[in-house]
């Protein structure tokens, strides 16, 4: 939460900021602050499992960004509601996001980045030759995108950041939509890969656990329990105040595949199963809490 309420103070400030400025180059300054702040409080929100405050604060960010100017932020808020939206299992509604945000996207990662939660859609949908023909469109963008740096991924990074590690994930949770557990491990080992390059101060633990589970969903698909359950170790290691709403709807969903035919009755797989159950018993979704900050 402490990010959250620094980012609620930096919008705080940009407002006042705002209302005492009349100098247009500085309100478009201050117009891309409440922009960034906005999005990042979507993004906590979001992890906390409060829909209504995430859907406002995204909304918001999307309407700073256009009055700032920026393209780049502005693919990246209507990127981050096309997420919101696959998440609720809209997928039509998250693929118009991702079209308006296409239609500003300056080149480089926030085009890749867009098609990359596209994909993801079209998943959602049980359209696995519009996935595919959008993560080959997705790679092309990302193998060009050296030669156009972006503000928000190359500088300001953190949050904004969609690098390799992060598109390989996206990748995989597509494929897992679309019951291909040999793609999905593919790319969710490939997104394993690329973060363990990264040193461990530095990792960021939500999408590293998050290719994990997907990983043992992966495994789970093809048949394989003993490497899901290796795999889930970390996970099931988590402290309940780490376990976020992405986190918990991928674990929920791959104690969903051992509810398959191909998994009841097996003594081994409902045993996982009760250990995932008692781990969803104890999150941190905690809608609440952004209430308090707002």
């Amino acid at each position: 939460m402490e990010v959250f309420a620094n980012a609620r103070a930096a919008q705080n400030l940009a407002r006042t900021l705002v209302e005492r400025t009349r100098r247009p180059s500085d309100l478009i300054d201050l117009y891309l602050v409440l922009g960034q702040a906005n999005a990042l409080m979507a993004s906590i929100a979001f992890d906390l499992g409060n829909w209504q405050a995430a859907a406002t604060l995204a909304r918001s960010s999307t309407t700073y960004a256009e009055l700032s100017g920026h393209g780049s932020l502005q693919a990246w808020t209507l990127g981050l509601q096309g997420t919101l939206a696959f998440w609720q299992n809209e997928p039509e509604r998250s693929l118009g996001f991702v079209f308006r945000g296409l239609a500003v996207a300056p080149q480089g990662a926030s085009r890749y980045r867009l098609r990359y939660i596209a994909s993801r859609a079209h998943a959602v949908a049980g359209n696995a030759e519009a996935a595919r023909a959008v993560l080959v469109e997705a790679r092309h963008d990302k193998e060009v995108s050296v030669n156009f740096p972006d503000e928000l991924h190359d500088e300001v990074r953190g949050e904004f950041t969609f690098d390799g590690a992060r598109a390989a994930a996206c990748a995989a949770a597509a494929w897992l939509y679309l019951k291909d557990g040999e793609q999905a491990a593919h790319h969710a080992r490939e997104a394993l890969d690329a973060y363990g390059q990264i040193p461990e101060v530095r990792r960021p633990f939500s999408p590293v656990t998050g290719a994990r589970i997907d990983l043992a969903s992966a495994y789970l698909l093809t048949g394989n329990r003993e490497a899901a359950e290796a795999e889930l170790g970390p996970v099931f290691a988590l402290p309940a105040d780490l376990r976020n709403v992405s986190l918990s709807g991928r674990l929920a969903r791959t104690r969903f595949i051992l509810g398959s035919p191909a998994w009841q009755g097996k003594p081994a797989a409902i045993e996982l199963s009760d250990r995932m159950n008692d781990w969803l018993q104890e999150t941190a979704a905690n809608p609440g809490v952004v209430e308090d900050v707002m």
